[in-house]
């Protein structure tokens, strides 16, 4: 199980979110294995990004939203653990098990509970569609398609929940200045043509 969550966090950390036809482990790891691996990658994770932010308020905001997203969709099948990161970086990351994370820095620009909830909802799609355990991507538009697909999973997710899907697309935007150039438009197209096909 070290393995394991070794190898997780090597992949984790790299940053990749893309598509890939490789898979580290079976499709038959059992959900409280996939929640060991997640478990212990998570303070290797959380020290790089300057720790956990003790806030009451956010981690009810996000325990009440993400509690949400799980209730009006079954394809969640854990409860999300979420917490704020003490970084100024604007990003969010999750692992396997529902581990998912906020930077101090995008939380303080998600104004509206649409928003959180938007990304609270892209994180759970990369745990729903096992991200984490598909091999390293080998190019960006490889990352760059794991990252299209997780955001229109969100907005499934946000609809059978009940939050505004739109969100998804302002989050895309708010993040349009971390993100390379030209992926912002190709990620909002594509969440503009997710949310013309579901009426």
């Amino acid at each position: 199980m070290a393995r394991i969550a070794l190898i997780i966090l090597i992949v984790f950390l790299s940053g990749c979110h893309g598509s890939s036809s490789g898979l580290w482990f079976p499709c038959h790891m059992t959900p409280e294995a996939e929640a060991l691996a997640g478990t212990r990658a998570a303070p290797r994770l959380e020290a790089r990004y300057g720790g956990i932010v003790r806030d009451a308020q956010a981690e009810q905001r996000m325990e009440r939203l993400g509690q949400r997203l799980c209730t009006g969709t079954p394809a969640i099948p854990c409860r999300l653990q979420c917490r704020i990161l003490d970084s100024e970086k604007i990003n969010a990351f999750s692992l396997p098990g529902g581990r998912v994370y906020v930077t101090r820095g995008l939380y303080a620009q998600l104004v509206t509970d649409d928003l959180l909830a938007a990304v609270l909802a892209h994180e759970a799609a990369h745990i729903t569609s096992r991200d984490h355990f598909k091999s390293r991507c080998s190019s960006s538009r490889a990352v760059l398609d794991r990252e299209t697909c997780a955001d229109i999973t969100a907005v499934g997710y946000l609809q059978a929940a009940g939050v505004k899907p739109k969100a998804m697309l302002h989050v895309v935007q708010i993040i349009e200045d971390v993100q390379p150039q030209g992926w912002s438009d190709i990620r909002s197209e594509a969440i503009i043509q997710s949310l013309n096909s579901s009426g």
